[in-house]
């Protein structure tokens, strides 16, 4: 692939990606649907025009023609939880008294609270089922996470929640352009959301009714969005450049969602050498209107493959990531460890994850 052809082709796409999904770069206030995979998440989660398996539904659906095969996922789940989760949940368990009566909250109280001061920590579940083949797909998603933040207050404590749980049917379809190697893709995603968001003080947080929460979660806000992207790839060449408009059109209960407008590429240099299946070299830029710094913008990942397991390893917002996976006829199982920025700029707030999948099917 030479300089020239290379610049026509991402051109092309940058072009194509723009005309689509003209409003990318506006501001919006509703975060987007999704459905990350932990395949990717352990290569930096660099998968816009790396994707060549069900992941692609969800990603970039220009890369559904690079589906090998028919894929039937029975059942698939996930788990995802942060490596602080569980240091705040006690913290605030072994701290009861306190949170019951403000006038015992002593200096150890916050000496104990600072390292988690004004930090948020996650804990998230999805499940899915889908059917993905060359060229085609569709699948139904839900997907959960719930958020934890105790910060020391101007006066007292508070702890604050976030609770964010879609259920998303998405169907997309690619198709070749027939001139410049390029295809075309786009999907369409219905949304079901529910959401509750609470700060409490310490005060409050004594008298706190879980019900409280699960009874905001009974009422349901409805959206829609579509996603458009373009992927460019000779006739047997190891290189792939794509773009994808996340979430065009898109709202839920009448606000705007926000819409993205990615980059990527992938480079296959080794196919079917011995024991190796294949490497993997794969780069994202993210949101690129979205006025993040490079190192937030950045994905960068590698994948290496056996017949049986695969082991992974990248960059995710500046953050080290690694992963792998061990697949058998009917079930595969996928492992990912990874950090991403919660702050305005790199370093401001580190969040480490650990990420698990499990998925039935064929």
């Amino acid at each position: 692939m030479n300089r020239k052809t290379t610049s026509v082709a991402l051109g092309s796409l940058a072009v194509t990606a723009a005309l689509i999904g003209g409003a990318a770069s506006a501001a919006a206030e509703v975060p987007a649907p999704g459905l990350a995979g932990i395949r990717p998440l352990g290569m930096g989660n660099a998968f816009i025009a790396a994707a060549d398996d069900r992941n692609a539904l969800y990603y970039n659906p220009a890369m559904l023609f690079a589906v090998k095969g028919t894929s039937i996922s029975g059942l698939g789940v996930q788990a995802r939880l942060d490596e602080a989760f569980n240091e705040v949940v006690n913290f605030i368990n072994e701290h009861e008294q306190q949170f019951e009566d403000f006038d015992t909250i002593d200096a150890t109280f916050y000496e104990e609270l600072a390292p988690f001061d004004n930090k948020w920590v996650t804990a998230g579940a999805s499940a899915y089922v889908d059917m993905v083949r060359p060229g085609m797909g569709f699948g139904v998603y839900s997907s959960g996470s719930g958020s934890l933040k105790i910060d020391r207050g101007v006066y007292e404590p508070r702890v604050s929640s976030k609770v964010i749980d879609d259920i998303v049917a998405t169907a997309g379809a690619a198709m070749p352009l027939g001139r410049a190697d390029i295809t075309a893709g786009a999907s369409v995603k219905s949304i079901w959301r529910r959401s509750s968001d609470r700060v409490l003080t310490a005060r409050e947080v004594a008298d706190f009714d879980p019900n409280d929460i699960l009874s905001e979660l009974e009422q349901a806000d409805s959206g829609f969005s579509m996603d458009f992207g373009a992927a460019w790839q000779r006739p047997e060449s190891r290189w792939t450049a794509a773009a994808v408009v996340r979430d065009a059109f898109g709202y839920i209960d009448g606000e705007p969602i926000d819409t993205a407008l990615d980059l990527g590429g992938a480079f296959r240099p080794v196919r079917n050498a011995g024991v190796v299946r294949e490497i993997l070299f794969a780069a994202d830029a993210r949101d690129v209107f979205g006025g993040e710094s490079l190192a937030q913008a950045m994905r960068l990942g590698v994948e290496v493959r056996f017949p049986r397991l695969a082991f992974r390893g990248g960059f995710h917002q500046g953050y080290s990531s690694l992963g792998a996976s061990f697949r058998v006829p009917i079930l595969s199982l996928d492992y990912a460890w990874y950090g991403q920025e919660l702050g305005a700029f790199p370093g401001a707030e580190r969040q480490n994850l650990h990420a698990l999948e499990m998925r039935l099917g064929f």
